[in-house]
């Protein structure tokens, strides 16, 4: 036995040599068949016979029917928010009209009216404080005069009646610089206050009247874009339906 075990052994290191079986052509082809990773591998390298990835999927189908309908919702949330949009700006300038509306009445009826009799009070307060100053000079004059030539009488009274004349020059500026306040007043700072309200007023309306075309506006390019979004909606549908009939024709 000792030489026959000696024919048999092979070295450690080297691990047993099998020798691979050659298939036929037709084995290979069959396996591969059978092999559905290897089928679709062929299928597609090849470009031979016809394949299942070319075949429409329902799934895909149905994605492109709901962002069909979810385009078709923003549209319509578009068409509404644009709407509300021009509604809120509506308010807005209704609101805007009604303030500068009642501004004027406020100051016609009360602003201007008390302006000018404000005025006219400075002018009469102006006017009584200079007529008692000249009506004080008088009295002092007439009561210095009883003393004659007394010196200290003189001194005395050239005191008292020179402030009393200055008192008298400052009445007469006062009264002055109020009655051009009250021409101010009435010829320049209450019509132009008037005019800035007025214009206020015009400019309100006309902020309301491009509110109004605004909305409109917004109504009919709304109304424009839901139909276009609805033909557009309805034409995905008719062409899904023209692919099918052509499926189900070339089925028959």
């Amino acid at each position: 036995m000792g030489p026959h075990r000696a024919k048999d052994q092979r070295p450690l290191s080297q691990p047993p040599r099998f020798k691979p079986k050659r298939l036929s052509p037709f084995a290979l082809a069959l396996t591969c068949l059978l092999a559905p990773g290897c089928a679709v591998t062929l299928d597609v390298e090849a470009g031979e016979g016809p394949s299942d990835w070319d075949e429409d999927d329902p799934v895909e189908e149905r994605d492109e029917v709901d962002v069909a309908e979810l385009k078709l919702r923003v549209a319509e949330l578009e068409a509404e928010s644009s709407i509300q949009g021009a509604e809120a700006s509506l308010r807005d300038a209704e609101a805007e009209l009604e303030q500068a509306h009642k501004a004027l009445q406020i100051f016609q009826e009360g602003s201007a009216l008390d302006q000018i009799a404000e005025a006219e009070l400075d002018v009469q307060k102006a006017r009584v404080r200079l007529t008692e100053e000249r009506a004080t000079l008088a009295q002092l004059e007439s009561d210095y005069s009883r003393y004659g030539d007394d010196e200290l009488a003189r001194q005395t009274a050239e005191i008292v009646l020179g402030r009393h004349r200055a008192r008298i020059g400052f009445s007469e500026v006062e009264l002055h610089l109020a009655e051009r306040a009250l021409e101010r007043m009435k010829g320049f700072e209450v019509p132009r206050e008037r005019h800035e309200l007025e214009a206020a007023v015009h400019s309100a309306e006309a902020g309301l009247g491009a509110a109004h075309l605004a909305l409109e506006v917004a109504k009919i390019q709304a109304e424009l874009d839901m139909l276009e979004a609805e033909e557009d909606f309805e034409e995905g549908g008719d062409d899904e339906d023209w692919e099918d009939d052509e499926e189900e024709e070339d089925h028959e």
